[in-house]
């Protein structure tokens, strides 16, 4: 007969323990609360170094010749970071980016790191 006292106060403290502990609403953040944080997103098209004096002589109509191909896939960042590779496309007569790969959350957290 101890056997199954011990067996009812062994489920009893079980229980209490779960009571006691948090619920999964309470440990893991309120992520709608994070989902309207705004974030600056930016496609890089290239980049290139020039000198100072190239940059004062440029003018309307000017072309500023990157250090990609026309047909090569660009970065998106968000707040700076890489977070997808696109290509370019052109959407309604204005250029727009089709997403063609997203970076794994693993590479993303080794480049803020």
């Amino acid at each position: 007969m101890s056997g199954q006292a011990e067996a009812v106060e062994q489920e009893k403290q079980a229980e209490e323990k779960q009571a006691q502990a948090p619920t999964a609403s309470e440990t893991q953040p309120n992520l709608e609360a994070l989902m309207h944080i705004p974030l600056e997103v930016s496609v890089e098209l290239g980049r290139v170094n020039v000198p100072l004096h190239t940059i004062v002589r440029m003018g309307r109509g000017a072309v500023l010749k990157l250090n990609k191909e026309a047909e090569s896939r660009v970065e998106v960042l968000a707040n700076g970071a890489v977070f997808a590779r696109g290509e370019v496309v052109k959407a309604d007569g204005k250029l727009g980016v089709r997403i063609t790969e997203v970076v794994s959350p693993g590479e993303r957290i080794r480049v803020l790191a």
